[in-house]
């Protein structure tokens, strides 16, 4: 009896743990895709275009993402260094320019599409709350000694960030790698940002598409 009590909440423990992880990770990857026929090599030398309205939240973006992308095997560049303002120059020819300057072996474009509203539905809940301090009896006390409370299902809306990222071979301007991403209720650009960089590097790399 005693055991099945201890497993019992070991399992609630284990379970609290996993809703708490979830709820802490707001930004997941719910599309992917890479070229399998793609022969290589690994790109060592990214040029970042973040395509965001704000040219500030641009350049911020861009130079975080170059530094997590940058280790000793590969580098990444940002593009506003190169191509002062996307809405005025983000033609071909300006970012072929840009390659050419950067000497990138590839070209990373991030786009954000705004945030939407997203209804979803909680399911009910039975909790039950111990009556301390009460005396029924030896008969009358196992079903007279939790008091039942139910908690009703109701609709609750989420704001969806949707952002698209693509990784391009620059010699051959072939789409070698892609991703949409989702993040869920976002409390920061900066929050945001670290999730997506992390989730995109660690897929591209998996991938094979960096070294």
């Amino acid at each position: 009896m005693t055991s099945n009590i201890y497993k019992s909440i070991y399992l609630s423990l284990i379970t609290a743990l996993l809703i708490f992880l979830n709820a802490c990770s707001t930004t997941r990857i719910v599309e992917n895709w890479s070229d399998t026929e793609y022969k290589g090599p690994a790109l060592s030398k990214i040029l970042v275009i973040g395509v965001i309205n704000s040219e500030n939240n641009r350049r911020k973006f861009e130079d975080e993402f170059s530094e997590l992308l940058t280790t000793e095997a590969r580098k990444g560049v940002s593009s506003h260094s190169l191509i002062a303002n996307l809405k005025k120059s983000g033609n071909k020819k300006d970012i072929l320019d840009a390659v050419e300057k950067a000497e990138a072996d590839g070209v990373l474009i991030v786009t954000t599409h705004g945030v939407s509203q997203q209804d979803r539905v909680t399911a009910g809940s039975i909790d039950y709350i111990p009556n301390m301090g009460r005396s029924y009896g030896m008969y009358g006390y196992y079903n007279r000694s939790h008091a039942f409370v139910y908690t009703q299902g109701n609709t609750v809306t989420d704001s969806v960030l949707r952002i698209d990222t693509k990784l391009y071979n620059a010699s051959t301007e072939k789409l070698i790698w892609s991703a949409k991403t989702e993040s869920f209720n976002p409390t920061s650009s900066e929050k945001v940002i670290i999730e997506l960089e992390n989730l995109v590097v660690k897929d591209m790399s998996a991938s094979g598409m960096i070294k």
